[in-house]
């Protein structure tokens, strides 16, 4: 696969199907391009009324093309775009771009259309239906119609772009060519009939000059393909970046658990990327400002930033925006502040200050530049941010010059910020290879991915249980036989004890403790306390009544079947949190952990894993909650049992991927949390399982 990948991204031979006379027709654009561009290989275009276009040799058909090209270009119809696949084909071509819409994205007709189209594709690999190419910006390779590549100014370097929207691709093309940020490749998968982002991603881990990946996704089609690529980016040391469109309506998952309701599809999207290691960014412009200052910028040792200005207001904008983000902007040392004074030979001038306000010294050139240098050499910081005010739009290299001078010198990181729309200066300095930014935000958002990763806690490795015997029961289960089934699985619960009748209550709770918490039992109420079905501190000796209430509240809510009353064990102290599975449509089998009891549905904080995760995946879905200073032990509190956590989250996960199709819903809430030494305990739970049906050959399949 990766070879024929090669061959579509750097092609000796292109065929042009549908080739047009008109460079301004869509059907004109590649070759238009592949000429403008500087592309150094044969090109054969394919147009029967043709004999010549752009001076390249025209050839009436496919049968008539020399030779197999590396890579076609397909610019005709959706109905002759299967017969020219087919014929690219059988002349032996590895590889072909079909730009054409009207197949899967338009319907069943379209569906229809898209599984001719890949059934006379046979071996050959296809990017697209529905795609408006790629590009090669190192070795000059434009299989694109875009009309962004009208624009002058693109220029290689070490970001790449990948979008399954061809519009959006044209777009983040265009903003980066006028932002001067280099580009490697850009691709647009469409509706990835065959080739998707995973596959590109796994082509650019390979890519010697690619840094940082970009995508622009609607959805993931192989999300384990798409971990398997992320991994393959991280091992060469490139990041990836990625902007997810698309919100769900969490409360059209009608579900018995609260987890279906706290996690919404985007969530699980949040989840899966931080366990692929992907930085998700929420603002447009991130897609392309991050990677842009990724590929330039080498990481952040500390949070020390020093501002640099000779604007005041602005000044005090970046500041209070980056100290959003965790920097402290500490002021100059009286060394440091007498060696600028010396430098602006103005005794009268305050330089002890952070931001460091130049005034009007700050359009003098080789003032800004020994300014940087101060700064950079004192060992007080450990990023710098320049300022650029409106004076110097007129004449970008006053300010532009002396930082390039200063990043040559191999300084301290440098983001720029330019407060005026100057869109000269910021091209200027990134095509400098200095990262340069329109808002504070995105100098922000930068120097914080170049922070060092913060340490999260370690684990030992979990010690997951298998149960022997499969769970026999089906349907929504009662919490009594939820937590059997849990218990299978090694996963502890609280102390308890079933009775048939009030009578019974108060012996067995006399039995547990001083206080109880009662519950009713029964399949069909899996919200409880919604019917006044759960009593909470309870004194033994009023547990038969208690039981007596709860049935009269219960049936007075039109339930009248019930299996028993749960007597528990009443905690206090600890922490309650929330475990619970839920089946994503797009990525399949997750699990959550959140803030759990009442806090689960005041506070909405959780976090979820896409199955299978590994122990660190636990450890960073723990480390991302809200929560985390409560867990450890915030204010003098006892720390909870953190590997004792890790490994209840761990087993809950092993016994949804062990039930596996049978798994409906699954939910520990609250999940009881004590201190060091103490397992967390199941206080409550909720099970929900397919029916099993027995196959002929006596085994058991869901049904």
């Amino acid at each position: 696969m990766a070879k024929f990948l090669d061959r579509l991204f750097r092609p000796g031979s292109v065929a042009i199907i549908g080739a047009s006379t008109d460079p301004k027709k869509v059907g004109g654009r590649p070759l238009h391009f592949l000429k403008k561009h500087g592309f150094t290989g044969d090109v054969w275009p394919v147009n029967p009324r043709a004999n010549k276009i752009e001076g390249y040799r025209c050839f009436p058909d496919i049968e008539s093309l020399p030779g197999p090209p590396d890579a076609s270009v397909i610019l005709v119809s959706p109905r002759n775009s299967i017969a020219a696949v087919k014929s690219l084909a059988d002349k032996g071509c590895r590889a072909a771009i079909v730009l054409a819409g009207g197949f899967a994205e338009t319907g069943d007709v379209g569906s229809s259309r898209q599984d001719a189209l890949m059934g006379a594709a046979q071996d050959m690999r296809l990017l697209g239906p529905n795609t408006i190419g790629l590009l090669n910006v190192t070795d000059g390779v434009t299989l694109s119609a875009s009309g962004a590549l009208d624009a002058e100014g693109l220029r290689s370097g070490g970001v790449a772009v990948v979008s399954q929207s061809g519009g959006i691709l044209g777009s983040l093309l265009s903003r980066a060519v006028a932002r001067g940020v280099g580009l490697s490749h850009l691709a647009a998968t469409g509706n990835e009939a065959d080739i998707d982002v995973s596959d590109v991603m796994t082509f650019l881990a390979d890519d010697p000059e690619t840094k940082v990946v970009a995508l622009y996704l609607e959805t993931i089609r192989r999300p384990s393909d798409f971990r398997d690529a992320a991994t393959l980016l991280a091992n060469a040391g490139k990041r990836l970046v990625v902007y997810k469109v698309g919100q769900s309506d969490p409360g059209a998952h009608a579900a018995a658990s609260h987890t279906g309701a706290l996690a919404g599809e985007d969530q699980v999207f949040d989840g899966f990327f931080r366990q692929t290691g992907a930085i998700r960014v929420n603002r447009y412009d991130d897609l392309i400002d991050l990677p842009a200052g990724l590929s330039l910028s080498s990481p952040v040792r500390g949070n020390r930033l020093a501002i640099l200005t000779h604007t005041g207001g602005a000044a005090g904008l970046v500041a209070d925006v980056c100290g959003m983000s965790g920097f402290e902007t500490p002021p100059p040392s009286p060394k440091t502040a007498q060696k600028l004074s010396e430098l602006l030979k103005d005794e009268g001038f305050n330089c002890d200050r952070n931001p460091v306000d130049l005034t009007l010294a700050g359009l003098d050139p080789e003032i800004v530049y020994q300014a940087i240098m101060t700064l950079s050499t004192s060992n007080e910081y450990d990023a710098i941010l320049p300022v650029v005010g409106s004076s110097s739009v007129g004449r970008p290299y006053m300010v532009a010059d002396p930082v390039i001078r200063a990043v040559a010198t191999e300084v301290i990181p440098i983001v720029v910020y330019s407060s005026p729309h100057a869109p000269a200066i910021v091209a200027r300095l990134n095509e400098a290879n200095v990262p340069a930014f329109e808002t504070p935000e995105a100098c922000a958002n930068l120097l914080k991915v170049l922070l060092p990763s913060k340490k999260i806690f370690e684990s030992r490795s979990p010690v997951l249980i298998s149960a022997e015997k499969a769970c026999d029961l089906t349907g929504t289960l009662n919490e009594f036989e939820a937590k059997r089934v849990f218990a299978e699985f090694g996963i502890n619960s609280v102390r308890e004890v079933v009775v048939d009748n009030s009578a019974a209550a108060v012996e067995a709770a006399t039995k547990i403790g001083e206080r109880v918490a009662i519950k009713i039992l029964s399949r069909l109420l899996p919200h409880k306390t919604d019917v006044g079905g759960v009593r909470l501190n309870v004194a033994p000796q009023d547990a038969a009544s208690v039981c007596d209430d709860i049935a009269a509240s219960v049936a007075a809510h039109g339930v009248y079947s019930k299996e028993g009353f749960l007597i528990q064990e009443q905690l206090s102290g600890g922490i309650e949190m929330i475990l619970g599975y839920r089946n994503d449509p797009a990525l399949g089998p997750a699990v959550m952990i959140g803030a759990g009891g009442i806090l689960a549905d005041l506070f909405e904080d959780i976090a979820l894993c896409v199955l299978p995760a590994s122990p660190n995946d636990i450890c960073r879905m723990i480390a991302s909650l809200k929560i985390m200073p409560l867990l450890n032990g915030y204010r003098g509190a006892k720390p909870v049992d953190l590997e004792n956590l890790v490994e209840t989250i761990a087993r809950f996960m092993h016994m949804c991927e062990s039930i596996n199709e049978r798994l409906i819903e699954a939910e520990i809430n609250p999940l009881f949390l004590g201190p060091t030494g103490m397992p967390p305990l199941a206080l409550d739970g909720v099970l929900s399982l397919k029916k099993l049906v027995r196959c002929e050959r006596r085994k058991y399949v869901s049904g």
